[in-house]
């Protein structure tokens, strides 16, 4: 390492006194993006001048304002050594502050970077921006960064030169958030008489395609969801493994009233997570207040709706990109409970399955007929079914003759009179009033 640095100190030995050059125009450029989404920035050199042997400077950046999450190198670094990259390459990366660059093309002086070449891009910059929206902040030059202060020099003949240099802008400018919420709507059939029900919700998330870095490599999700807990109880959230993630954390929890969860991918950063289309995340499990529904004969509507007000202290939806939070839009939705009535259970004689209102051999023979001989079918299965074996075939038949001709076992309830039977597979039966 030590003699890394003297190599480069030597390469970039300072002139004193030297003057600076207007031919030399070192500059940033600049971007706009939403709050919460990513901008590149470029760092351009223009050389009017003598060829060039080397470079270094310092980028600031206010960390309140901005994140700088990668610095690579630029088209003309890539390929400024004879179609390569530098002898010496060295970035050094200070996340809440900025970044510090130095190059030597060629310690041999084999290949420079030629003059009057101009928007020679030398790196890209990558920021999440962190600010609100309608504020900017600058990216400047500068020679505070690293032990020793890296300076802003241009190496031309082997003499250290100071560029003119311009700072760039990020604007933080309104726009759809990066990631939305959702959940959508739902219509529930619900047991009428008792009110019961037992469902489950998907929530999804997707990110905006017109994000800076679309699509995000995202980390981890918290997420929180309110109902009304007089209709509504949350059983269980649980992480939806079909997204191809077995995360390392996902703790949920469900409270009357609504449910949170919190989820880390992999706590050393090695699973992320795309939202490039609407993603089910979650599997939330609802069951209705019997209480509150049994006996309505209209339908109920209810909403789901996310909450940043759930637990102690309470869990905030967000997505984790870059290890920052981002705050994402919230779709609500509806839950639609629609009460549903069985139709009342028919009366009727277990063996009659002519409905002659006498059970006889003739009933085992209508059976025979109507799987046979494609005769008439009975207007009530759970007569026909003789054995009470929830099947109606040859073994009902058999079953009747042998109970009249040889007596077999009799047919069980509702036998020899008119009954119900919950459930029951009966259109109508004309033996039975």
């Amino acid at each position: 390492m030590k003699s890394t640095k003297i190599a480069f100190t030597l390469a970039l030995a300072l002139l004193l006194g030297a003057p600076a050059f207007a031919q030399y125009d070192l500059s940033l450029s600049s971007a706009a993006g939403a709050p919460g989404s990513s901008a590149d920035l470029q760092v351009l050199l223009d050389n009017n001048g003598d060829p060039i042997q080397g470079w270094s400077f310092g980028v600031c950046h206010d960390g309140l304002a901005l994140s700088l999450t990668e610095v690579i190198d630029g088209a003309a670094t890539s390929t400024v050594n004879e179609g390569g990259s530098p002898d010496f390459n060295q970035v050094n990366v200070v996340s809440d502050q900025g970044f510090t660059v130095g190059v030597v093309v060629c310690f041999v002086g084999c290949a420079t970077l030629p003059t009057g070449t101009t928007g020679n891009e030398l790196n890209v910059a990558s920021y999440e921006l962190l600010g609100e929206a309608g504020s900017s902040t600058s990216v400047d030059f500068c020679n505070t960064l690293g032990n020793p202060a890296v300076e802003i020099l241009v190496v031309v003949g082997g003499q250290s030169i100071l560029p003119l240099t311009s700072s760039g802008t990020i604007e933080m400018v309104s726009g759809p958030p990066p990631f939305d919420f959702a959940v959508a709507d739902q219509a529930i059939s619900y047991d009428g008489l008792s009110g019961e029900a037992t469902f489950t919700v998907t929530p999804t998330i997707q990110e905006n395609p017109d994000n800076s870095g679309f699509p995000s490599e995202t980390q981890g999700v918290s997420m929180g969801m309110a109902h009304d807990s007089s209709l509504l109880t949350a059983n269980s959230v649980a992480w939806n493994m079909d997204t191809g993630i077995d995360p390392d954390f996902a703790e949920g929890n469900a409270y009357d009233g609504g449910w949170t969860i919190g989820v880390v991918y992999s706590f050393t950063g090695q699973a992320t997570l795309t939202f490039e289309t609407a993603t089910p995340v979650l599997n939330v499990e609802y069951s209705t207040v019997a209480s509150a529904l049994a006996g309505l004969e209209t339908d109920t509507m209810t909403t789901l709706a996310w909450s940043n007000e759930l637990g102690s202290p309470p869990v905030v939806n967000i997505v984790v990109v870059g290890g920052g939070s981002v705050d994402p839009s919230l779709t609500d939705g509806s839950v639609t409970l629609s009460p549903s009535y069985a139709p009342p259970d028919l009366p009727f004689v277990r063996s009659d399955c002519n409905g002659d209102q006498v059970v006889n051999i003739a009933d085992g023979i209508w059976i025979l007929n109507e799987m046979f001989q494609g005769g008439p079918a009975g207007t009530c299965a759970e007569a026909c079914d003789a054995n009470s074996d929830d099947f109606v075939d040859t073994a009902d038949a058999i079953f009747l003759i042998s109970y009249r001709l040889l007596s077999g076992p009799m047919p069980s309830a509702p036998f020899p009179e008119c009954g119900t039977e919950e459930g029951a597979d009966c259109e109508s039966a004309s033996n039975c009033p």
